[in-house]
């Protein structure tokens, strides 16, 4: 089942206002997860972190992330799934259209396998 965790790029409010409005999604924060040790760390290990826990990583960060993605195509290194989120599309303040965008994805493929996907999250509509 795809359980999310946002990067610290997302707004604390996001996994908070989701349990509310969606308390069958599983959305956490880098900030609270494993008591916020993987907040502030290289997108690596946070990567690696989540793969152990089969967590798909939800992120803004299109920048330095596909970079350490490449290295690990070509090590044959997986992750566990990465959402990438453009500013331009929703932007970081708004909640509601993240959390609603997150939950069409979640609906339409949370029983999907997420190792070594990635996707741009489109705005729900």
């Amino acid at each position: 089942m795809l359980s999310l965790l946002l990067d610290e790029m997302n707004s604390r409010v996001v996994p908070e206002q989701s349990d509310r409005w969606r308390p069958d999604i599983p959305v956490t924060s880098v900030f609270t997860w494993r008591g916020g040790a993987c907040a502030g760390v290289d997108d690596d290990i946070v990567l690696r972190a989540a793969y152990e826990e089969s967590l798909t990583l939800v992120t803004y960060d299109c920048t330095t992330i596909p970079p350490v993605l490449i290295e690990w195509f070509d090590l044959g290194i997986s992750h566990a799934g990465i959402i990438f989120i453009d500013e331009r599309t929703i932007s970081t303040a708004d909640f509601c259209g993240l959390i609603r965008a997150l939950s069409a994805l979640w609906d339409a493929e949370r029983d999907s396998d997420w190792t070594d996907r990635t996707v741009y999250l489109s705005a729900a509509r």
